[in-house]
């Protein structure tokens, strides 16, 4: 039986020693320079197939952003010729399809078959918006095993106007999705590879000074070691590694943290693709030094 989706991530964090999750976003007008008399596609398959290669080494996994791809034409064939490329070369490579997409019904079902089944992700996010079918309607036999990460605590600072707004209890809504989801998945039977998407440690308020970091650990109250974090916020977002790392981590597969734009525009030069994997490895080597030993 394929293992599911954490069982792939944590053999991949402890095979190479890494949390880090290389976010794929191309930008076209951050094209490297080297590349710029290509054809628009020729540019962007070369550009991301070097750099998730020279990443590798030090990613557990890879983390497209579907828009991104979609605002290319033939953006998509592009980013599924990439995952073929980089599975041939690394087969326990995860990638993880950032879609963010939540709908009910036969909608959501065809998100989970575009991500799942035509571009061939190992997992995708999804927001929890409109209930518990957002989640439903992305499970059938045929992705049992994938990833289904729900937007829970998120590392743009206007989420806090919805994700802390207080409910009847006097909680945040944002803990009583970390607790729906749980229960969903739990329903659902597909906890073992459930997530959460929930931001890094980060500055709050603004210019203060003072490290946040205590949703991390209330939400490890709530949920417990039972659904993995997926956390973005760090590199140019200004999240702060050591308070996510000692308040989110419970071993391999427990935590992937994400960098996107410090790694994949390191470079415009001809060096872009040993750049981004400097920087990756450099991001690797803080994260390790804050694991609890």
């Amino acid at each position: 039986m394929k293992p599911g989706f954490r069982q792939m991530l944590a053999k991949r964090q402890s095979a190479i020693g890494s949390l880090v999750c290389v976010g794929f976003d191309p930008v076209i007008n951050r094209i490297p320079n080297c590349l710029t008399e290509r054809t628009l596609l020729s540019a962007v398959e070369e550009w991301m197939t070097r750099i998730a290669m020279a990443v590798a080494p030090y990613s557990s996994m890879i983390k497209p952003n579907l828009a991104h791809w979609e605002a290319i034409p033939g953006g998509i064939e592009v980013l599924r010729k990439i995952i073929a490329s980089v599975r041939r070369e690394f087969p326990g490579m995860p990638f993880f399809i950032d879609a963010k997409r939540g709908d009910i019904g036969r909608t959501q079902r065809h998100y989970a078959e575009a991500c799942f089944n035509y571009i061939g992700g190992d997992g995708m996010n999804f927001s929890p918006y409109m209930g518990r079918d957002c989640m439903e309607a992305l499970i059938d036999q045929k992705n049992r095993g994938k990833a289904l990460v729900g937007l829970c605590y998120t590392s743009n600072p206007a989420a806090r106007q919805v994700q802390n707004a207080l409910m009847h209890d006097g909680r945040p809504s944002w803990e009583h999705y970390a607790g729906w989801i749980l229960q969903w998945a739990e329903d659902f039977d597909v906890v073992e590879n459930a997530g959460l998407v929930m931001a890094a440690a980060h500055e709050e308020p603004k210019g203060s000074g003072f490290i946040y970091f205590e949703h991390l650990t209330r939400c490890r109250e709530i949920v417990g070691d039972k659904l993995w974090f997926l956390i973005p916020g760090v590199g140019t977002q200004g999240g702060f590694v050591a308070p996510t790392v000692r308040t989110a981590f419970c071993g391999w597969g427990s935590i992937a943290i994400n960098s996107s734009s410090e790694i994949i525009f390191a470079s415009d030069g001809v060096d872009y693709a040993e750049a981004a994997a400097q920087k990756a490895k450099e991001l690797r080597d803080q994260i390790n030094d804050a694991i609890p030993r």
